[in-house]
């Protein structure tokens, strides 16, 4: 793509122009924010110290510099918000950056954000109103090794700005970041100060990195100290000298030769120890390869010589709300996502609710090729910071083709003492990134990485996507399933700084291939062993791709329980799995049957399957269920029966799934009940 670089002088933004570089894009113009007739503006989104210097950068890097007068001020601060607001200075760059596209046709945005929220959201408001890429390959990157990638290829760049504790105007303004990088490191350890500055500590300035022509050289500086121990640098005189680089040389040339890491050396950490490769053959070459093969092909089950009532789709259609807000519905089908969602809005204006107070969407469709028209359909109904979403394709009836499963949750009217606990739901705030970054894939669509409710972060489907190119990672099922479960725990640990993938609670891995599932079993049991997740096989998902987890975290899982049971009816193998919080305020459950003949399931022993779960869940608490049943092999009338005669409706909701297949070859259900 064709990338503007946005530049404010510093080391970032410097930094990740060669990040840009080396995914293969191509820096065509720069931009620039400026303050007018002050040394600095005290902007929330900008560094304008140095800016004096800045005007050199276009010469230096070779490409046209487009500048603007700040005119606006901080008016619209909230953090994980922007709506655009006349007179913010965030409109300033819409200007800046409307011009820059007209004139050099560019695709894409640069933007040196680390860790700022603030910063990045605004940014993204920007590029999703004018149709541009934002490029943050740094984003959310160890901050001590992304300081030293900076030194080691050749970025010079000297602090021209202290503000921090540890740092002092007169000992270390004007200093490269190559003498100050062990000092940095020690304040780390002794104040907490971010090592790139992204707390406000320190600003820098770059006079020289890997695609810069020309470099800069200091001749003269100013020293302006303020109150507070804060001080800055006046940059009076620049110069800039030749370096010895061919003419023809071009950017990723410049970019290799530096030694910058390209997009494949960050999914290094993929591959496993030799020792760990080594069991991982074994245990593929114990399993039967050919995944058709593997999956038990029954009759179609008969049942037409049961009565049954009449059972009709308000069945598994409500909603049921707990008293700390959370909602649970059940399915919500049709042939149109906008005829679906009608229906939802419906369901939940009963509640006082909207589309805005969801938490979690599990879409499924019919046909994965209508997932384009259906998305095109969902998205006019969702903006800012949406629920998370999974989307796969199963075998819905032939008149179905699309079916919404959702959670969500609004501050209850009823408000208890337990509120006040720190695990119960007082807020919900979204991570919705959307710039493409080494970090986790972006969510340009609408649907974001994580909700947080409380304690539970619910987590969207995540499948082996390279963050940096969006595309499935190479390698099969392993490295796509070890890459999505990296993913899970990346989000969970933006969401929550203390924890990862270890808060996983419970989680539904799909899969396109039974094969598949052993694989993806003992990729989660590398990462987390008290997590209990449901493994079912499905028609086709997003990207082609082979794995896709979708999972919910406590960030309060020190206090849980855990617990696994299971019993022999006949035929029938039960097992069941729950966790549960120590106040039974959350919990999880995942129910199996298996047997093998069909037939050992009649109505009774799925009324009595899904009674167990039930019982486990605790029928005097609100509860959501889904059933994921072997399609074409359980009948869903009978389900539905055995739901009615055992499921309690005024405190839960269900949901059927068909799928191909569930967890292993004779098993033809799963039960999965989840109460937050």
């Amino acid at each position: 793509m064709r990338v503007v670089g946005l530049v404010s002088g510093g080391k970032d933004s410097c930094y990740n122009l060669l990040q840009c570089v080396a995914a293969g894009h191509k820096v065509v113009a720069l931009a620039n924010l400026a303050p007018s007739h002050v040394d600095e503006l005290d902007s929330y989104m900008y560094q304008s110290v140095g800016h004096m210097g800045v005007a050199v950068y276009a010469e230096a890097v070779g490409v046209p510099l487009y500048r603007r007068i700040i005119q606006g001020s901080s008016l619209n601060t909230a953090t994980i918000t922007y709506k655009p607001t006349e007179g913010d200075e965030v409109e300033d760059l819409f200007f800046l950056l409307k011009e820059v596209k007209e004139k050099c046709c560019v695709d894409a945005v640069s933007v040196g954000a680390v860790l700022s929220d603030y910063q990045r959201v605004r940014v993204e408001n920007v590029c999703s109103r004018l149709g541009l890429v934002c490029l943050a390959f740094m984003w959310r990157r160890d901050q001590s090794e992304l300081l030293r990638e900076m030194v080691e290829c050749g970025l010079d760049a000297i602090i021209i700005k202290v503000a921090a504790i540890g740092l002092e105007p007169r000992k270390h303004l004007g200093k490269s970041i190559s003498q100050m990088i062990s000092y940095l490191e020690k304040m780390k350890e002794k104040y907490r100060l971010n090592v790139c500055g992204e707390g406000g500590e320190y600003e820098s300035f770059t006079l020289d990195c890997p695609i810069f022509r020309k470099r800069i050289v200091v001749h003269e500086t100013e020293i302006v100290e303020t109150a507070g121990g804060v001080g800055y640098l006046n940059l009076k005189s620049l110069e800039l000298v030749d370096k010895e680089i061919p003419d023809d040389m071009s950017q990723l040339e410049l970019v290799k030769a530096a030694g910058i890491r390209d997009p494949e050396e960050f999914l290094s950490d993929l591959n496993l120890a030799e020792e760990e490769q080594q069991a991982e053959d074994q245990a593929k070459e114990s399993h039967i390869e050919d995944n058709d093969a593997s999956i038990t092909r029954y009759e179609p089950f008969q049942h037409d010589h049961i009565t049954l009532p009449e059972v009709t789709d308000d069945l598994h259609c409500g909603v049921v709300r707990t008293s700390t807000g959370f909602t649970f519905a059940g399915s919500f089908s049709g042939n149109t996502a906008d005829e679906v969602i009608t229906r939802l809005k419906e369901c939940l204006l009963g509640e006082e609710m909207e589309l805005h107070d969801l938490v979690c969407v599990k879409m499924y469709v019919q046909d994965i090729d209508d997932y384009s028209l259906l998305n095109a359909q969902y998205i006019k109904h969702f903006s800012v910071n949406p629920p998370v979403r999974v989307c796969v394709e199963v075998p819905l009836p032939s008149d179905i083709r699309i079916q919404l499963d959702v959670s969500s949750w609004k501050r209850s009217h009823v408000t208890t003492d337990e509120e006040n606990d720190q695990l119960h739901p007082t807020s919900r705030t979204t991570m919705h990134v959307q710039g493409i970054s080494h970090w986790a894939p972006a969510n340009i669509g609408p649907y974001s990485q994580a909700v947080k409710v409380g304690s539970v972060v619910v987590v969207a489907g995540m499948i082996g996507l390279v963050p940096s190119t969006l595309q499935v990672v190479s390698g099969g099922v392993e490295v796509e399933a070890r890459l999505a479960l990296r993913h899970v725990s990346r989000v969970v640990a933006a969401v929550a700084s203390t924890k990862d993938i270890r808060a996983v609670v419970q989680g539904v891995c799909f899969v396109t291939r039974l094969s598949d599932i052993g694989v993806a079993r003992r990729m989660m049991a590398r990462l987390s062993e008290s997590q209990i997740s449901t493994y079912v096989v499905v028609n086709a998902l997003p990207r082609a791709a082979l794995v896709e987890w979708q999972t919910w975290a406590c960030v309060e899982n020190d206090k849980f329980e855990y617990e696994e049971k299971g019993y022999t009816r006949g035929n029938v193998s039960v097992r069941l799995r729950r966790r549960w919080y120590h106040d039974n305020s959350v919990c999880a459950i995942n129910t199996t049957a298996s047997c093998i003949s069909p037939k050992d399931l009649n109505c009774e022993m799925l009324q009595e399957v899904i009674q167990y779960t039930v019982t486990k869940a605790d029928t005097t608490m609100p509860f959501g269920i889904t059933i994921y049943y072997c399609n074409g092999v359980l009948s869903q009338t009978l389900l539905k029966q055995a739901i009615a005669q055992s499921v309690p409706q005024a405190l839960a909701t269900v949901s059927l799934v068909p799928v191909l297949a569930v967890e292993e070859n004779h098993t033809l259900l799963a039960v999965t009940a989840t109460r937050y």
